[in-house]
């Protein structure tokens, strides 16, 4: 799988592909950004979706300690809401900025979540 650049300049010749692996890693970093987790814990596996890219994201969510919204329900809202709200927010920012980065149309994207890791720390400057 390739993307290929059908779009050249008049008077240009020749080809500009993106390879399956390019757009591969770039799909990762793209929902790791997305999901705020690092990139070596995302996988995507890349497909046709008629003719449009369709990325499989695996990846743990970033989520309020459990305990914490057990006690105080509001943690859930502040922490971007239910685990089906933030994959889809996710899925559409990932579906926006992948298609910015690699000019390739985007289909279908599904989101694996392969668990939940505390949020990062926030370091005092």
């Amino acid at each position: 799988m390739t993307a290929t650049n059908r779009s050249a300049a008049p008077g240009r010749t020749g080809h500009t592909r993106i390879t399956k692996s390019a757009l591969t890693h770039t799909a990762e970093a793209v929902a790791a950004a997305t999901f705020g987790v690092p990139r070596s814990e995302v996988r995507v596996v890349l497909a046709d979706d008629d003719g449009a890219l369709g990325i499989t994201v695996s990846v743990p969510l970033p989520a309020p300690i459990l305990l914490q919204a057990a006690q105080d329900p509001s943690a859930v809202e502040h922490g971007g809401g239910t685990v089906f709200d933030r994959a889809d927010r996710a899925r559409n920012g990932i579906r926006e900025t992948a298609q910015q980065v690699t000019g390739s149309q985007v289909g279908r994207i599904n989101i694996r979540l392969t668990g939940i890791r505390p949020p990062a720390e926030r370091k005092l400057a």
